[in-house]
């Protein structure tokens, strides 16, 4: 969607026409829960983060300023609430690495192209651990590994939900690409990689 069809949609939707709130979160609401997912690892955690969200943009937009795209602000408030909910969790409940990867599993081996027992059960082994590797960094860095790596955003588009600059992004992007391949070297090792 053009910017200029976001703004049409946001003024339809300020004019009454409630059904332009649809129409301006339809082409956002796939990423905006892998997003959430990649943040929560739990379907439904992830659901109500999406909810939240877009509770908030359906409250915000009356009152709406053309500096933010939607899709901007809806990241980083997505972003935001993941955290907040994943500092609740962990002061709640302290969950094991086994039992987390028992309750989201990987995708089945059709999807991720992996037939062999062998390969399949060293693809799960590497995911946990490249997962394991990202959770691991600070914030900020995880905030900008999972929407460059995972959701395949522009840097400049990370920079923007962010709301900082270019270069402060590529720094932490550069530290947490460092953290993740001096975390997973003894690994690699391991494997004869």
């Amino acid at each position: 969607m053009t910017r200029d069809e976001e703004l049409k949609l946001i003024r339809a939707f300020q004019a009454g026409e409630t059904g332009a709130f649809d129409a301006l979160v339809g082409d956002v609401r796939a990423k905006a829960y892998s997003l959430a997912y990649q943040w929560t690892q739990n379907r439904e955690d992830a659901l109500d983060v999406c909810q939240d969200a877009f509770l908030k943009l359906y409250r915000a937009l009356p009152n709406w300023s053309a500096r933010a795209s939607v899709f901007t602000w809806l990241y980083r408030v997505i972003i935001n609430r993941a955290i907040d909910m994943k500092r609740k969790k962990t002061r709640h409940k302290t969950v094991s690495r086994d039992a987390a990867s028992d309750e989201h599993p990987l995708p089945e081996p059709e999807a991720s192209g992996v037939t062999n027992p062998e390969r399949l059960a060293s693809s799960r082994e590497i995911q946990g651990r490249i997962r394991d590797a990202v959770m691991a960094l600070p914030t900020k860095q995880q905030q900008v590994f999972v929407l460059r790596h995972f959701e395949d955003l522009p840097l400049k588009q990370i920079a923007a939900i962010q709301q900082t600059t270019l270069g402060a992004v590529k720094a932490t992007l550069f530290q947490a690409v460092r953290k993740v391949r001096k975390s997973l070297a003894g690994y690699w090792a391991e494997m004869g990689m």
